[in-house]
């Protein structure tokens, strides 16, 4: 069969071009203000730091969190110990060809005279997103970190990312939800990526909201036969920029 030179050399429009404005990893990175900086940390962040972020090759796009003050596990999990989340949309060929952002990345906050060392922890899809994406450029994530119990690791994979993903919007608040898996690949810095697997749920509704879903919700609508309950960690997470590209 003839080969489509034009579909080789990536001419507009065709699906080799269309590759590049495709996301195939989530690059999380979390990171702290040194004490008493956090609004030069913030400056910095917004400004400089964000700037450096869009300017790097195949980043699509990039929305910085902090966490809300709300935690929907009421106690029963501890939180990630960082203050602020960037994700980062990635269009690369392997998760290896993000070596040099993540190092360009820990570079700027070890230049940053009001930032901590950073963690970076690269994670690639291992679901459709499920539900409706949010119309609001301001919508708030729920991030659910997990782990199998040892030796379920199959049918744990299997399980979160067909099964529990959509379930999970049984709560109302939430309106989608994706799976995403921590790649072979990792350059961590700061902090070891501690989870297998992280859900990001998009959601309209407040944290309250989502307790008090909790309890309303009937007996058996969730279920964790192969998820190490121990090793968990959800918290939301609210924009402290609005979301952006590069297209």
């Amino acid at each position: 069969m003839p080969v489509d030179k034009t579909m080789v050399q990536g001419q507009p429009g065709t699906p080799l071009s269309k590759l590049k404005t495709q996301r195939s990893h989530n690059l999380l990175v979390l990171s702290n203000p040194l004490t008493g900086q956090e609004q030069n940390f913030l400056s910095w962040y917004s400004g400089v730091y964000l700037e450096a972020l869009l300017a790097s090759e195949n980043v699509l796009q990039v929305q910085h969190y902090d966490p809300h003050e709300v935690d929907i596990t009421r106690g029963a999990h501890a939180p990630l110990p960082y203050r602020y989340l960037s994700i980062i949309e990635l269009s690369i060929d392997g998760a290896q060809a993000a070596e040099a952002l993540i190092h360009s990345i820990q570079a700027l906050h070890n230049t940053e005279a009001s930032a901590q060392n950073v963690a970076t922890w690269l994670y690639y899809p291992i679901s459709e997103q499920v539900g409706c994406s949010s119309t609001l450029s301001d919508s708030m994530l729920t991030l659910a970190f997990a782990n199998p119990v040892s030796g379920c690791e199959d049918e744990f994979r299997e399980w979160y990312s067909t099964r529990h993903i959509r379930h999970a919007l049984n709560i109302p608040a939430l309106i989608s939800g994706q799976c995403f898996e921590l790649t072979q690949y990792q350059h961590t810095g700061s902090g070891d990526a501690l989870y297998k697997v992280v859900a990001i749920y998009e959601q309209e509704g407040t944290p309250e909201d989502i307790i008090a879903s909790f309890s309303s919700l009937p007996p058996g609508t969730f279920d964790f036969p192969s998820m190490h309950n121990k090793a968990f960690a959800e918290w939301v997470y609210r924009p402290l920029t609005i979301s952006t590209e590069v297209r």
